[in-house]
Parts: structure tokens; sequence; C-alpha cells
């Protein structure tokens, strides 16, 4: 979970603590991933604590977490819903709010992290007002970019995820040598997605924060901009790919190869160019260490006794083990944090020898290294797909 929708999803919590919302009720979470999972924290941190976990998942079901019991939705139909409160953490509320209404549930529904800002049923004036001015501040900041970066054709990556902007940026050549753009500028959310841009050349970058790249997004659209191109398969309204996933399983890189870019299946991914060597090697002993990567922020953790065990393994071998982290994370018992550049982490694993991630944006931005690569893919659904 970023750390926008972190501070955003605290914040809720907080005022409806505050207000006494959660008394005498029943707090359900819709949906187990890696942002019900800091929810869970944050509630218990409060001093409450959570009935169940709802997921449509059946292989997610009657397991637990922290304690917690992972049902299936239809049981909340047994239960009293006017003790229920509902929270939801999930880009897919829309669906997980319209599967709970026609369920027949009455009860209390809360969204947490608002992850959709393009989209408000209501026709209230003040929404008219409140949409309005949000066009004309995406207008305006859509201005300023041209400004900053003239002449430049745009080209928006608008999630901060590795992975997503990562395979944006390696077919975006094909995209620019049918087109016939020479300059071009790549708009990203965050820092580290800045980094991965760089990592491929890319000159001319603006950072923006989540919600001033909703805002650039949607005046895009709105203005129907004949010099930006949105590098994305999801967004509201860019095309109708998504729907395809309802119908047929796409991989990942495919999505972006055949249907983001329109690109035929031989079209090979470009590598980036603009990686370093790793700069803490007298840490490392070569080809002796294992570098794990525990720390997803689009799916859901895998269990602590998973990443022991591989801990347990290796260290019985004699190999050196590592925490990659960033931030706040700490690194698992029995290793040593290390925290690397994203420039510099291919190097870094290749040195290692070892890399073993939960599935995320690192283990695409790592794809080239010549190293033993192991990727943990925890049971989650691709937003309300079936995948």
């Amino acid at each position: 979970m970023d750390q926008a929708h972190y501070k955003e999803m605290k914040e809720n919590l907080d005022r409806l603590s505050a207000d006494g919302t959660f008394i005498e009720k029943d707090i359900y979470i819709f949906g187990h991933c890696n942002a019900s999972e800091e929810l869970v924290k944050l509630i218990v941190e409060k001093g409450y604590h959570a009935t169940a976990i709802l997921d449509n998942n059946p292989g997610k079901q009657g397991r637990e977490y922290k304690g917690i019991p992972i049902i299936s939705p239809q049981e909340i139909l047994q239960r009293d819903m006017k003790r229920m409160i509902i929270c939801i953490t999930s880009r897919a509320y829309e669906s997980m709010a319209r599967q709970l209404i026609q369920m027949g549930y009455s009860g209390r529904l809360e969204k947490l992290a608002d992850y959709n800002t393009f989209a408000e049923y209501s026709l209230s004036p003040e929404t008219i007002v409140r949409k309005r001015e949000r066009v004309m501040r995406g207008i305006h900041l859509l201005g300023k970019v041209r400004e900053t970066y003239r002449g430049c054709f745009l080209v928006v990556c608008p999630f901060s995820a590795l992975g997503d902007v990562y395979y944006a940026m390696a077919y975006l050549p094909y995209y620019l040598e049918k087109r016939k753009i020479d300059d071009y500028a790549v708009v990203t959310v965050g820092r580290a997605c800045s980094v991965i841009a760089s990592m491929f050349g890319c000159q001319n970058i603006e950072v923006l924060n989540q919600k001033d790249m909703d805002e650039l997004v949607q005046a895009i659209l709105f203005t129907r901009a004949q010099d930006a191109f949105i590098a994305h398969h999801d967004r509201p309204y860019t095309n109708l790919l998504m729907k395809a996933l309802y119908q047929k399983f796409i991989p990942f890189e495919q999505m972006y190869r055949c249907g983001v870019f329109g690109l035929r299946q031989e079209c090979s991914p470009y590598l980036p160019v603009g990686q370093r060597s790793f700069s803490g090697k007298n840490m490392i002993e070569k080809g002796k260490a294992v570098i794990l990567a525990p720390y997803a922020k689009s799916v859901a953790g895998i269990r602590h006794e998973v990443w022991e065990k591989i801990i347990s393994y290796y260290k019985e071998r004699n190999y050196q083990v590592y925490t990659n982290i960033a931030g706040e994370e700490t690194a698992f018992p029995g290793t040593k944090p290390l925290t690397v550049e994203l420039a510099e982490f291919q190097s870094a694993v290749e040195w290692a020898e070892i890399f073993i991630g939960a599935r995320s944006g690192l283990c695409d931005v790592i794809r080239g290294a010549s190293c033993r690569k192991i990727v943990l893919f925890p049971d989650c659904y691709y937003s309300d797909t079936k995948w």
C-alpha cells in the first residue's frame, strides 16, 4: 500500500474511532490484501478487534490472519447486520459495495481509501461544482507541464507501481518510432518510478503526487489531448482492455506489449541502459548470499513462517541472508538489513547470486538479472476478475 493511501486510511480510521462509530460494532474488512493487513494493525492499535475478513476467494476462506477468520461474504447474511460495519480499503471498492448491496447487506459501509478519485456517483450541484474545479486544476497543471517540457510529447504513467512503469518504458521505443516522436517527457508518481524511467534513458521526467496525477489524467481525457499518451491498461475511460480479463487470462507483460502498445507477440522488451554497479560489494560475499524481498504493497504478505523456513534453510548452508528494506520496513530475524538503490538492484542480486521475493514490481525490475530468482505468489485476485 503506498504512503498516500495509507495516510488517508489512517486518517479515516482516526475519524471513525474519534466519533464513536466502532463502539458496540462488529468490524468486518472486505478483501484480504496488503492494505487490509495494514488496516488490521491500525484497528488493533486503536484497541478494537476485527470480527472477520470477507473474501471471495475460496482458497482463502477457512484460513486466518492474525487470529481473524477469513470467511465468504455470504456468511454475513446470517449475522446481525445492524451491529456490522464493513471497511473496504481495496481498489475494487465499487464492485465490492455493489456485491454487498445485491446480496442484501443493509449495514454500514466505509471506504477508507479512495483509489478511484475519478468516480463519484452523484449529480448534486455540489458534486458538479467540485468536479468542474477539479478539471480546471488538471487543465492548469497540464499547461504547466507543457510549458516545462515545451515541444515534448507527454508519456503518462498514472500509478506508483514499479512494474507498470518498467513495462511502459520497455515497450515505449516501439510507440515513439511508430508515431515518429523524437522529443518526449515521462510523467510519473513518486521518485522510485522516476528512477525506473531514468534507467531506460529518459532525460525529461516530471514527478507528481497521486492527487495531481489523477487530475492531470482527467484533464488529458477531458480535453482529448493529442500530445499525450496514458501508458496504462487500467485508467478509467482510456480503453476497454480490462474487460478482456473477464473472459481470458492475459499475462501482465502481454497486457502492455499487445494491449497498451498494440504490438505483436514477437516484439521483445527493451532493457534498461542506466543500471549501475552495486556499490556495496564489500559487504556481501560474492555468490554466497541471499537477498529476500518480502515486502510488496500490491498483494497480501507471505506468511512469516514461510520466510522463517527460507532463512533457516539458507543459513544452515552457510549463506549470508539479507532482507531488502525501505522506509520503516524492518529486517526479518536472523537476517541483515539491506537497502539498495533501484538502479543498482540488478547488480546486487547478481553479486549475491540468489533473490527470493514476494511478487512485486521489483521482480520486474530485475527480470534481466543473471542469477537464481524465486518469486512467491500469494493467493489473490487481480482487481475484481476471477484470475
